[in-house]
């Protein structure tokens, strides 16, 4: 017990504690000689993995293979295999995802396309609990840096799960499980050193609580130095450093299980963001662009309870809580000279900007089954409170405090219409969301078995996305040009010509809609070899966008006679007028495609597993100059082709190789000048990884990654817009030790 008041001890403490924190609980560790019960996926068969349970697609625990949607499960095995050293590289391994690596620990992750800084269209959730965070509409990656030891598993789901999940799982929905205290018992201490000045320590103690029951006590510290910089070579200004500490306590009880989990970070990192701007104010040698270099702080604490049970009915009942507190604050060169003294501009200052958001979640459901129905019900209430800091240009607020609730009630019926032959299941989501009102999120899946070796499934689902107030409530810069670009006959780079989407007077959020018909196909060929195959395709309405204010572009243009006048009075070339838009909901899209993945165990020592996806989105062009750039950054966005191929080798006396190869196909991504692209080019990819098995306690392994190239580029964040990182070769050595 003096362990766990000792571990209460450094949770208060944390904020103030730092590097000494992570210190205090790597000493502790060496008083305990305990080994680890941690589960080892390594030795299963593929027909035991088709046996895998998950949850994330029902609220159950099911078999993969009874699962109606394109599911993917990541063992904790795999990942640790894999060499996957943060949670977006172990997502590569899922057909069909899109993910590209920005910067040293900032990532672009989604489901079937519409790729961004910010993925809007994917939920994601660890342990049952929404990391989607309001204040940018996506997952904030670099933040979820947790033990990957730690990690159970990942569930995947390509396609909608709104039907269960709500609001914003319009494309998929990412589950990351991780381990119980019960399972985390003993001491463990992970070291990693690589090339890039990257140095990583993680130690983690589990024991038993003197009143029956379990806990588990855990830390983990790293930092890395800057990438190279994509268009000169040099070092870039993307370090960063992260550190996170947390606890869980799982009591025993003899009524049902019960568990808390608490967790601190924080996160220092380095970004330079480039802003469109009033030609005075520009970068040297970069006309109407000004380079913003950042430091940004993020920071956020958790307390999560979780309590399941099974009522005298035999109903299975979970009632989970949480308070999940958020930061994230930039400090450095803001602004684009836009402001109230137009035309005039106003040059940019040193400010602090960002936001602040806490959730208070409470969710409650439960499962009973009778005769041929298997019926989960759920109701949830989420309350949502964040200050939103964004003083100037580019991106500008006006009332950045804002609190609201979300209502939401499912139900879900598994009917078993033919026993082990055919299922139908139908469900919706009913919510009340604070940002758009009320939504109804309704699918229908079947699910056919006609064999012992085949499933097909399919699906039919409607499903939302909430955007963020920055989208549609703020105004932004978006980009600046030379005005002489649309007027010649004034003088070259004399006057800007600013594009800017402000918001409409009285208008209110509107959700995008998104109606999908996937269907699929999975066989287990044989003992040694699993097919999985999908299709899908979806209709996207009231997409977020903008339309210029005017049906013409000289009509949209504001001020040109004040900027013109500015423009002979001012020696300096700090004038412009603006291009004026406004924040819509009328882009329309489709996409479709397929994955195929392919399973194959040869022998015990040796599986190989392959992917192909494929992907294509196509919006409907208006001739409108800002709805045409948002549709072009949709359409480019996200790679059409994507290949993957691992082999996993066990050799004799405890050493395995682990290769993997990835190839994407290009990608293209409109930034401030409205119609020329930047083009990323297809890439391969290698990594490789030769581990040794010392003994039951203590491995040890050398990593390799991107091994084909010195360097190469993956993505470009356009809002906001960075500047481009290549990601490159490197070299890690890692020890694990449990003991």
């Amino acid at each position: 017990m003096r362990l766990l008041h000792f571990a209460l001890h450094i949770f208060a403490n944390v904020i103030r504690s730092g590097w000494a924190l992570v210190w205090l609980i790597f000493t502790g560790l060496c008083s305990s000689n305990a080994l680890a019960e941690e589960s080892n996926l390594l030795d299963l068969s593929l027909e035991e993995l088709v046996e895998y349970r998950f949850t994330s697609m029902s609220r159950k625990e099911q078999r993969v293979v009874d699962t109606a949607a394109a599911a993917y499960v990541i063992t904790g095995e795999e990942i640790r295999r894999s060499g996957a050293m943060s949670i977006p590289e172990a997502l590569r391994m899922v057909p069909g995802l899109n993910v590209a690596q920005i910067s040293r620990d900032r990532w672009a992750v989604s489901s079937r396309g519409f790729n961004e800084r910010f993925s809007s269209k994917l939920l994601v959730l660890v342990d049952g609990r929404s990391i989607y965070s309001p204040m940018f509409s996506g997952v904030l990656w670099e933040t979820q840096d947790t033990l990957m030891e730690d990690i159970e598993r990942i569930e995947v789901i390509r396609g909608p799960g709104a039907a269960l999940w709500g609001t914003n799982a319009m494309n998929g929905v990412i589950n990351i499980v991780t381990r119980k205290a019960k399972a985390t018992q003993g001491n463990l201490m992970s070291v990693q050193m690589g090339t890039g000045g990257y140095g990583m320590v993680a130690a983690r103690h589990g024991g038993e609580l003197e009143g029956g029951g379990h806990y588990s006590l855990y830390g983990k510290s790293d930092s890395m130095n800057g990438s190279v910089e994509k268009l000169t070579g040099t070092k870039g200004d993307d370090s960063a450093r992260h550190q996170r500490v947390g606890l869980k306590l799982a009591p025993q009880l003899s009524t049902g299980e019960l568990s808390f989990k608490t967790e601190v970070y924080r996160v220092r990192s380095n970004d330079v963001w480039i802003s469109p701007s009033v030609l005075a104010f520009s970068t040297p040698g970069k006309p109407f662009e000004i380079d913003s270099p950042v430091g940004v702080v993020d920071e956020g604490a958790l307390l999560q309870a979780r309590y399941s049970w099974k009522n005298e009915n035999g109903a299975d009942s979970v009632l989970q809580a949480y308070i999940d507190h958020e930061s994230s604050f930039h400090q450095g060169l803001w602004g684009s000279g836009s402001g109230d003294l137009r035309p005039l501009g106003i040059a940019p200052s040193n400010m602090r900007f960002g936001g602040v958001k806490t959730d208070i979640d409470i969710d409650f459901q439960q499962r009973r089954i009778s005769g041929a129905h298997d019926v989960i019900w759920g109701l949830a209430f989420r309350h949502t409170t964040d200050n939103l800091v964004l003083p100037s240009g580019p991106y500008r607020l006006l009332n950045g405090k804002d609190s609201r609730a979300n209502y939401s009630a499912f139900i879900h019926d598994d009917i078993t219409l033919e026993p082990d032959r055919f299922k139908l299941i139908l469900g919706s989501k009913f919510e009340h969301d604070g940002l758009t009102g009320f939504n109804i999120q309704p699918n229908v899946r079947m699910l056919w078995t006609p064999n012992k070796s085949d499933t097909f499934w399919g699906a039919l689902s409607k499903s939302v996305r909430s955007p963020r107030r920055t989208e549609s409530l703020a105004t932004i810069d978006i980009a600046a040009e030379d005005a002489a670009k649309y007027i010649p006959q004034l003088p070259s780079q004399k006057l800007t010509a600013l594009a800017q989407i402000t918001p409409q007077p009285g208008a209110g959020l509107m959700a995008e809609q998104a109606i999908s018909l996937e269907g699929g196909w999975r066989k287990q060929i044989d003992a040694h070899l699993n097919l999985d195959a999908s299709l899908f395709m979806t209709d996207y309405s009231a997409l977020r966008g903008g339309r210029l204010v005017g049906p013409t572009l000289a009509q949209s243009v504001m001020g040109l006679n004040e900027a013109l006048a500015c423009m002979m009075a001012s020696p300096a070339p700090n004038c412009y007028f603006v291009i004026q838009g406004y924040n819509t909901n009328k882009e329309i899209a489709k996409s479709w495609g397929g994955e195929i993945a392919l399973d194959w165990q040869p022998s015990s020592k040796w599986r190989v597993q392959g992917s192909y996806a494929y992907l294509r989105i196509q919006g409907v062009h208006t001739g409108d100059l800002f709805g045409d750039l948002q549709v072009n950054a949709f359409e480019g966005a996200s790679p059409r082709h994507q290949f993957s191929l691992r082999s996993n080798y066990v050799f004799d006396r405890g050493i395995n190789l682990d290769l993997w190869a990835r190839r994407t196909s290009q990608t293209s991504h409109y930034v401030l000048n409205l119609t020329n692209p930047l083009v990323i080019g297809p890439y391969t990819a290698l990594d490789a990884r030769l581990a040794w098995q010392v003994d039951r306690q203590l491995e040890l392994a050398i990593l390799g990654k991107n091994l084909l190239t010195d360097r190469h580029s993956e993505f470009i964040s356009i809002l906001p817009y960075t500047r481009a990182y290549d990601i490159q070769r490197r070299l890690f050595v890692t020890a694990l030790w449990r003991f």
